[in-house]
């Protein structure tokens, strides 16, 4: 038979108490989270939708090629909808996860008792791991606190009866599982909340379940078809990557005892400095050991205890069936995989905890001590991710933790004044370079921010506007064009460089070479093309432009003889059309082997539709195509 057990005020005086540790632990210091490329993309696609300019039908492309449903872009979306600040979007993260502790504590309390919800609760809200993957917009960030929504509600649903939740459970958890593909291995889960609750079953109430949840599995449906038909062998080809045998790997195993203790975090957080690291902030292996014997002992309690035993599947099915999973060597395993399994590793950890107590003769002392050792441990490890966050906020950590987000907002708050940005890196394109991706999220309330790298292009607004140069830009970018002496330095941790902000009232004067003036020549896209010069075989070209626009364009420049013939060609990308903006002015320049007997200069645009050439039209006066390319007679032509 079911016992519930009720919510008295010492209880709720004791999820308070868990609330505001994880809430300490998680709002606590919000400039120390990381925003990086992903989070980045993530916003933009949020930022995008929250205005209302797309409805995205897929996510961020996945590691193995394959992009990733939007459900993780609806969800962000929500906070976005109130400014485009990412720092508010992040306390949203965190808030989401501060609920979901709450929501295990429920579970326990509810299904298994007080004892096991107060562990389970508290060692959730102060987990190292649990904590570093609750502060940061990182879709498996947040995919957690909603299953296990989804579990609350099949249990209220299938165990308790309750039609209403059985309706939603379904959906929850299957919305829950496409915010990062990893969370599929908790399918099961579901199967097992039928199985518990196959009394209570409405089958009414379970179609329309099934129709929700296939619902929320359309728009991926419908983006994934869109992605195949441009890419027929995007599937085969992520498939085809790993050719290697399957073998059976600790990696999923060794990922589930540091979740279990709380050790390790420093193999994710700081792999090259680690002995640095538990230097100067020293864990405590041998205490934190005991809770992961614990969580074993709660699994032996589970198996063998009657009471207990009734939810043995449940915890089964969301523990062990992801380390299976994962421990077969079809993807590499990253610890991220299995964030989903925490809350599981904590409700064993409760139950260990009582059972240990319960095998303590009746001796209020024994079971007082009990509870007071693993306060310690609970203690230990909240202090211990404090000091972390002291060294992650001083240390640079290559392939570990990113830059704290304070030292970049620094940055943005002097760039707010300005509607018109532009950043020197060493990529502009937002899909793989991390500056671009973070800068147009991170001022997405600008009029127009712009990338450059260090040569090919020059970008010239037509307003007063700012430079931002990143840490990773090259040496000198675009010959110094936009240095003065007057710079703004924010500096990042020790090792990570500085980024530098110069201002300008108006665009700087071309110090190329001399740019020989055409009459404007308008293509379809927009663009302008106004002047050109050939100098020392490199191709100069100067344009207007007419804003953004959606794609990416190239252009050729031709090199005919006096008989009309094509004797050398350069082609190359012209600017992302993410970073046109009305007003500008562009000048491109290539290397290019430029033929001395050249007489004729001709330029055009085009783009690439599923691999083939579509040539931009040339537009006459009032605005009809003419033609697919402007040919310039060179004065100097013999």
């Amino acid at each position: 038979m079911l016992t519930l057990t009720p919510v008295t005020r010492r209880d709720a005086l004791a999820l308070l108490l868990i609330l505001l540790v994880a809430a300490l632990l998680r709002l606590g210091e919000p400039g120390i989270v990381e925003f990086r490329h992903d989070e980045a993309m993530l916003s933009l696609l949020a930022q995008d939708m929250a205005a209302g300019r797309t409805f995205p039908l897929t996510g961020i492309p996945s590691s193995v090629g394959i992009p990733n449903p939007p459900a993780s872009v609806y969800v962000m979306a929500l906070p976005y909808a109130f400014g485009a600040d990412p720092q508010a979007a992040t306390l949203f993260v965190a808030a989401m996860n501060v609920l979901g502790v709450g929501l295990l504590w429920l579970i326990a309390h509810r299904y298994v008792g007080r004892t096991v919800a107060l562990v389970a609760g508290l060692v959730y809200a102060a987990s190292p791991w649990a904590v570093l993957y609750s502060r940061k917009l990182w879709a498996q960030d947040f995919h957690t606190p909603l299953v296990l929504l989804a579990v609350l509600l099949g249990l209220h649903g299938f165990v308790e009866g309750k039609r209403w939740a059985q309706v939603l459970c379904l959906p929850v958890l299957i919305f829950a599982l496409q915010i990062h593909f990893a969370a599929w291995a908790l399918l099961p889960v579901f199967g097992v909340l039928l199985w518990l609750g196959r009394r209570n079953v409405s089958l009414p109430a379970l179609l329309v379940s099934i129709v929700l949840a296939v619902l929320t599995l359309v728009p991926f449906l419908l983006g994934l078809s869109q992605t195949l038909q441009a890419d027929p062998n995007r599937i085969t080809s992520a498939l085809n990557r790993n050719t290697a045998p399957l073998l059976l790997t600790p990696d999923a195993l060794l990922t589930t005892a540091r979740f279990a203790t709380g050790l390790g975090l420093e193999t994710v957080v700081a792999p090259e400095q680690m002995p640095d690291l538990l230097a100067q902030v020293p864990p405590h292996p041998a205490l934190w050991s005991l809770v992961g014997v614990l969580a074993l002992l709660g699994l032996i309690a589970l198996l063998a205890i009657p009471a207990r035993r009734r939810f043995a599947p449940l915890l089964i099915a969301w523990v062990v069936v992801p380390l299976l999973v994962f421990s077969v060597s079809w993807t590499p395993v990253y610890p991220h995989y299995l964030i989903a399994s925490i809350p599981a590793l904590c409700l064993l950890l409760g139950i260990g905890v009582a059972a240990l107590l319960e095998a303590v003769p009746g001796k209020p002392c024994r079971r007082a001590g009990v509870l007071t050792a693993f306060a310690v441990v609970v203690l230990t490890q909240a202090v211990w991710w404090r000091g972390l966050l002291r060294y992650l906020d001083t240390t640079a950590t290559p392939g570990g933790f990113g830059t704290p987000i304070h030292y970049v907002y620094a940055a943005r708050e002097a760039l707010r004044p300005f509607e018109d940005v532009v950043i020197l890196t060493d990529g502009v394109e937002i899909l793989y370079d991390q500056e671009p991706a973070i800068w147009s999220a991170m001022l997405r309330d600008k009029r127009c921010v712009r990338a450059l790298t260090g040569s090919g292009v020059a970008v010239f607004p037509a307003q007063p506007f700012a430079v931002l140069t990143a840490p990773n830009a090259p040496g000198n970018p675009v010959g110094g064009l936009y240095e003065t002496a007057n710079a703004q330095l924010f500096p990042l941790r020790p090792g990570e460089g500085t980024y530098r902000l110069t201002t300008f009232d108006h665009a700087p004067a071309w110090d190329g070479p001399p740019l020989t003036p055409l009459p404007p020549t308008a293509f379809s896209s927009g663009i302008q093309l106004t002047g050109y010069t050939l100098d020392e075989n490199r191709l100069y070209l100067d344009w207007r432009l007419p804003g953004h626009v959606d794609g990416d364009y190239h252009y050729f420049g031709h090199f005919l003889n006096a008989d009309g013939e094509k004797i050398g060609q350069r082609d190359n990308m012209l600017w992302p059309g993410r970073y046109w903006c009305k007003g500008d002015r562009l000048i491109t320049w290539a290397d290019a082997d430029i033929p001395a007997e050249t007489a004729v200069l001709r330029v055009g645009l085009y783009t690439l539709d599923n691999g083939a050439f579509v040539n931009t039209p040339v537009l006459d006066t009032a605005g009809n195509p003419v033609g697919t390319w402007l040919d310039i007679p060179l004065a100097s032509a013999p």
